[in-house]
């Protein structure tokens, strides 16, 4: 009987909400104006001059092997009035971005194409949003093969074993991107172990024993927010499993969530005695790291649930990591 009131009172603020969301018929109109508009998914409009695409390695393989293709991955672009319409790598890789700002999403876990492309388009417009008109982006979802199957245990093991063939995918995109393009990467959940270990490997480290062969480092560093993040808090400790991921991170965003009711038991995925996952306790760092790393307890904010939605209505959150994903002064 004690929580019927708190269940009364979110309903009305449930309520209220819905009645004081204003309605948008013309999104493409409204998004045209200077200070953008409050859409998520459900409205697939980019701004005027930025470019939308989406890389799936979901065709690709995993496993062993010291090289892995991913000039084979599908990758479409979104032109608006068409759709999405399928292009190569080449001419993915060969073409500039709009305005030297390239911003990559990466999906959690349980995720088909559909819901990957979903959660996506809601992260495209929290990153531009606020953005000034003139700063144009280049904004990349990165799907992946980590769709429900059963047992679930078994499912989420075999995820993150294939997220380090996807960080090995995501990194070998990223080393194709001009050295002086200003570049930012979120993730949620197990996408975050996808991107710790892509920045590991642009370091110059190894994971299950595949490397990058050398090329020219990315100029500025990349930015970095991770949310609720399925990866070892020890990951990128130096000599963690992703050690030197901080080598090439100019600034890292990891909004945590100690009441995290799945990343609770995320021992039972790696396997490991004792082991936490950095989006339930923050990861463990150097002092020379700390610098670097932004961390904080959104405990109080996304409750007890693992959910993307969570974080994405969590507003101080998302505004936060704005500041890393814009590349605005920290």
């Amino acid at each position: 009987m004690t929580c019927l009131p708190a269940l009364a009172n979110r309903i009305c603020l449930l309520v209220l909400l819905w009645f004081a969301a204003p309605a948008y018929a013309d999104p493409a109109g409204f998004r045209e104006m200077e200070d953008g508009y409050p859409c998520g998914y459900s409205c697939h409009t980019p701004r005027s001059g930025d470019e939308v695409y989406m890389i799936s390695t979901r065709c690709l393989p995993g496993g062993c092997g010291w090289e892995l293709p991913v000039e084979n991955a599908q990758i479409q672009q979104y032109i608006v009035g068409e759709g999405w319409v399928s292009i190569d790598w080449q001419t993915l890789t060969e073409t500039d971005s709009p305005a030297g700002m390239t911003s990559v999403y990466v999906h959690g876990n349980g995720m088909d194409s559909y819901w990957a492309q979903r959660r996506g388009w809601e992260m495209y417009h929290e990153v531009t949003r606020d953005l000034p008109m003139d700063q144009k982006i280049r904004y990349v979802m990165w799907s992946w093969p980590t769709a429900e199957m059963k047992p679930a245990l078994r499912a989420i093991r075999q995820h993150a074993v294939r997220a380090d063939d996807d960080a090995y995918y995501l990194a070998s995109y990223l080393k194709t991107l001009p050295p002086s393009e200003k570049v930012s990467i979120s993730a949620f959940s197990l996408g975050a172990r996808v991107v710790t270990g892509a920045c590991h490997l642009l370091a110059g480290g190894s994971l299950r024993g595949r490397a990058l062969e050398p090329y020219e480092h990315n100029t500025h560093g990349y930015r970095v927010a991770l949310y609720s993040a399925g990866v070892t808090y020890s990951a990128i400790w130096p000599g963690g499993f992703h050690g030197q991921a901080l080598d090439v991170v100019d600034r890292m965003y990891n909004a945590f969530n100690s009441s995290d009711r799945v990343l609770k038991f995320y021992r039972l995925a790696s396997q490991r005695k004792g082991d936490e996952a950095a989006g339930y306790i923050g990861f463990c760092l150097a002092a020379d790291q700390r610098a670097k790393v932004e961390q904080v307890n959104a405990a109080n904010l996304l409750g007890r649930e693992h959910s993307w939605d969570n974080v994405v209505c969590a507003y101080c959150i998302i505004k936060r990591s704005r500041d890393y994903l814009q590349w605005k002064e920290l």
